[in-house]
């Protein structure tokens, strides 16, 4: 899974970062790929469980609680 850096500088810039480092761009796109990796992992669990191939949005909420 890939998240494009320059999008996660943008999100921390409209979240009212002025400068963001190289670092802490690496560093939230290691957090959010980890954490993503796991919710869509229960999320197809939860798919599996209930006898359907295709995760949907409930899924994923399901998932992140």
């Amino acid at each position: 899974m890939t998240l494009p850096i320059l999008a996660l500088e943008i999100l921390m810039k409209e979240k009212g970062a002025e400068r963001v480092s190289d670092d802490a761009k690496l560093e939230l796109k290691r957090v959010l790929e980890e954490e993503l990796s796991e919710i869509v992992t229960k999320a197809g669990k939860i798919a599996q469980h209930s006898g359907r191939k295709t995760i949907n949005s409930g899924d994923l909420l399901i998932a992140r609680e």
